[in-house]
């Protein structure tokens, strides 16, 4: 009987500094073996050990909308396990990190034809809530989540308690960074 393949094996790729915003970004690769697409996922490190984590399809890199582009290869849990297996990494080398994304709109036709964000609703984010939430116990990461903005950020459990980091500090930041409004619900 052959084993189902869980995730697929990423590559670290480079390291690179944002001069402006004093973020290193990570890229690291790995190739889906049932459609032999290569995907890129990026690694945004902050202060305070928080990592944000994006990824797409190599294929559509020079897109400005190649986060919310879908393959149509319906292996989204293996594509996500295996992003996840970064993050892991990441925790495991720094047991205090905590980690955070924003689920990439949906994209729709519009009346011409075109592809255009859909500002409401993502199943990209109620996927990846429920994938985490499954995934990672309240032991160990504070999972909370500004539904309308589609950001998902988790804690770090000893940095929440011990005072560390507040929620307040992680809204403020994600405000400066990504210039929004996000309000994290608790």
């Amino acid at each position: 009987m052959t084993q189902v393949q869980e995730y697929y094996d990423p590559i670290f790729i480079m390291r690179s500094k944002d001069n402006d915003s004093l973020r290193i970004i990570d890229l690291w690769t790995f190739r889906s073996t049932k459609s032999n697409k290569r995907y890129i996922v990026e690694i945004e490190g902050f202060d305070k050990g928080f990592y944000g984590i994006k990824f797409y399809w190599k294929g559509v890199e020079k897109s400005n909308n190649r986060y919310s582009i879908l393959t149509n290869d319906y292996e989204p849990r293996i594509i996500l396990r295996s992003c996840i297996e970064i993050m892991l990494r990441y925790y495991y080398a720094n047991p205090s990190a905590s980690f955070g994304f924003i689920a990439a709109p949906d994209l729709e036709e519009d009346i011409e034809g075109k592809k255009v964000c859909r500002s409401e609703g993502n199943r990209r984010f109620r996927f990846y809530q429920r994938l985490m939430v499954n995934m990672f116990g309240p032991e160990t990461f504070y999972q909370v989540a500004d539904t309308t903005k589609t950001i998902y950020v988790m804690i770090n459990m000893d940095k929440l308690s011990s005072g560390a980091v507040t929620i307040k500090e992680i809204e403020l930041r994600l405000n400066q960074l990504y210039v929004g409004e996000f309000t994290i619900d608790e």
